[in-house]
């Protein structure tokens, strides 16, 4: 058996759920595919230190902000003295993570303020590009990235397409050897009913639709480092959120996480205008995910899975069973078990279990936690070894051992929820029976079948990944999640957010 913490210093690509945003960052936009930013592209242990290299010694990036723009790069800051003190278990060159203006000493060439004002001064920001670009001085600058201030939550739809959007969109078209890094704006408390919450999802339905690349500024500030959703809880750019939904801020998710947790170990002090520094940690973590992932890493999908289930058995042992849609050069599987979601893992199988290595069929596989205590909840994870030794990591799963038969059938409500990528959905069965579990969009219209089975009388967990039956991802929205067993009927309703 093997501690989750030996992974953390392997060549391990991110795998961020199951379909979801993060696994459509590609080698470049061009090649046909969105280079997505966000909360699910925080984990710096991921990226590879060869993709760190290379991004330095390719990419010339220009960055225009004020205020809120410089929680990116003074994060950047401060990771260079968290790394090389060996925070979140990083075992890496010394100074991996420098930046500055030219490149020089090995770094990340990073012009800061390259450009005056932000990109909610119009027209002021297009022509301060294009005289940038236009200055032969900066030839080199391959990456222009704008941030904004707090225009953007005064925006309106039209605003936004003639303002931002529209003007980016040329500039991609004159400088066609730049990449332009589309972004959010910070929060600003007014949540999910928002003007600001329309206007960034605006930007990211362009950016998804048109193949773009974008910092989801705004969706880092709305999960904390343990993927716990803030953002329909009136967060703001500091961090504030209304904990009890009466109407006022009266805690602070990155102060909460930042005291529970060890400083310089788990996180690091540093600058972070409007906000805390753990705000910064994660956009520092991020902006090295975009570096890397326009530097050449490819972190594109290499299975698709289909559902992941956890059960008890009647001698009470806990059966997870998983379906790929499709397998690319997929050597095996691991299973790794917690007593906490984001705890400590440790590998149940002492060898791999064997995949179909390059496949576009479906395939079920199982593996039976014969080791388990009474009324303990446990958490499983599934890990993926490609052909060429890298691994990945799906979300986890979460099961607990009952005693007998359930009394009686029920449906859990899903967790986490509100999610994004995916969640997991509880039911009991009281008596052996047809199954059949459903996913709902609000027209009636079921975009995903999770089960179509007879099943014996158990507890059962399975996970919903935001995709449909053809394995596209599904929008942002509300969702019903339908359960019929035998004359037992139940429902849901759920929320993914895009």
């Amino acid at each position: 058996m093997e501690k989750n913490d030996q992974h953390r210093s392997e060549n391990i690509r991110r795998r961020a759920g199951f379909a979801l945003i993060c696994g459509w960052i590609c080698v470049s936009a061009l090649q046909g595919a969105p280079i997505i930013i966000d909360h699910l592209c925080t984990d710096i242990t991921r990226i590879p230190e060869a993709s760190i290299n290379q991004a330095k010694s390719s990419l010339h990036i220009a960055y225009g902000h004020t205020s809120h723009g410089s929680q990116i790069t003074d994060g950047m800051t401060g990771l260079v003295a968290f790394a090389n003190g060996g925070g979140k278990g990083l075992s890496l060159a010394n100074n991996i993570f420098q930046w500055n203006n030219g490149g020089t000493g090995g770094a990340l060439d990073l012009h800061d303020y390259a450009m005056g004002g932000d990109v909610g001064y119009y027209p002021d920001w297009v022509n301060n590009t294009r005289t940038y670009l236009d200055n032969p001085a900066n030839a080199d600058v391959n990456v222009i990235i704008w941030s904004w201030c707090g225009q953007a939550s005064g925006y309106t739809e039209q605003q936004m397409i003639d303002r931002y959007l529209a003007p980016m969109t040329q500039l991609e078209t004159d400088y066609p050897d730049v990449t332009f890094v589309y972004m959010t704006g910070h929060a600003d408390g007014t949540g999910l009913t928002g003007n600001l919450h329309l206007r960034n999802q605006q930007i990211r339905d362009y950016c998804v639709a048109n193949n773009k690349v974008l910092f989801d500024f705004y969706d880092i500030e709305c999960y904390d480092p343990d993927g716990d959703y803030y953002g329909d809880k009136s967060v703001n750019d500091n961090c504030d959120y209304d904990s009890d939904g009466n109407g006022s801020r009266d805690a602070n998710w990155a102060v909460q996480w930042q005291n529970s947790h060890i400083q310089n170990v788990d996180w690091y002090s540093c600058g972070s205008a409007h906000s805390q520094p753990l705000n910064a940690n994660q956009k520092a973590y991020a902006a090295w995910w975009l570096w890397a992932a326009l530097g050449g890493w490819d972190t594109s999908l290499s299975v698709h899975m289909g559902t992941i289930s956890a059960s008890q058995n009647r001698s009470g042992e806990i059966v997870i069973r998983w379906t790929t849609q499709s397998e690319t050069d997929c050597a095996g599987f691991h299973v790794w078990r917690s007593t906490e979601r984001n705890g400590d893992y440790i590998r149940l199988t002492t060898q791999w279990i064997s995949a179909h290595g390059n496949s576009s069929e479906k395939h079920v596989y199982e593996f039976t936690d014969r080791n388990v205590e009474k009324e303990i909840g446990y958490w499983y994870r599934i890990e993926e070894i490609s052909t060429f030794g890298e691994s990945e990591f799906f979300d986890p799963i979460r099961s607990r051992w009952t005693l007998g038969v359930p009394a009686e059938f029920g449906l859990d409500q899903n967790y986490p929820n509100p999610f994004n990528p995916s969640t997991a959905l509880t039911y009991r069965l009281a008596e052996p029976c047809r199954v059949d579990m459903r996913i709902v969009d609000v027209s009636g219209r079921v975009v995903r079948t999770l089960v179509h089975a007879f099943q014996e009388a158990n507890q059962y967990t399975v996970t919903w990944d935001g995709a449909d039956d053809h394995g596209r991802d599904v929008t942002g929205g509300v969702y019903l999640v339908t359960l019929k067993a035998g004359e037992w009927a139940d429902v849901r309703k759920m929320t993914l957010i895009r």
